[in-house]
C-alpha cells in the first residue's frame, strides 16, 4: 500500500521545486542569457573565420607569386636557348 500511486483521476501534482524556479515561457531573463551565449558563440566563430579567411589569403598571394617566378624563370630558360 505505501508504494501505491494515490493520485486520483483528476488530480494536478505539482512539482513545487520546480515550479518556484520555472517562470513558464514568458521567462525572459532565461531567454535574454540564451541570446546573449547564442551572440557570445556566433562572435567567437566570426573571429575564427576571419582570421582563416585571413590565412588563406595569405597563401593564395604566396602561390601566386611563386606562379609569377616560375613563369619568369621558364620564360627566361626558354629564351636563353
Amino acid at each position: 500500500m505505501k508504494d501505491e500511486d494515490k493520485t486520483f483521476e483528476n488530480e494536478t501534482v505539482i512539482d513545487f521545486k520546480r515550479a518556484k524556479d520555472d517562470r513558464g515561457i514568458n521567462d525572459l531573463e532565461r531567454i535574454i542569457e540564451k541570446l546573449r551565449n547564442n551572440i557570445r558563440d556566433l562572435l567567437s566563430m566570426n573571429t575564427q573565420y576571419r582570421t582563416e579567411l585571413a590565412d588563406q589569403i595569405v597563401k593564395i598571394k604566396t602561390l601566386e607569386q611563386e606562379i609569377t617566378n616560375l613563369k619568369k624563370e621558364r620564360s627566361e630558360y626558354y629564351g636563353a636557348s
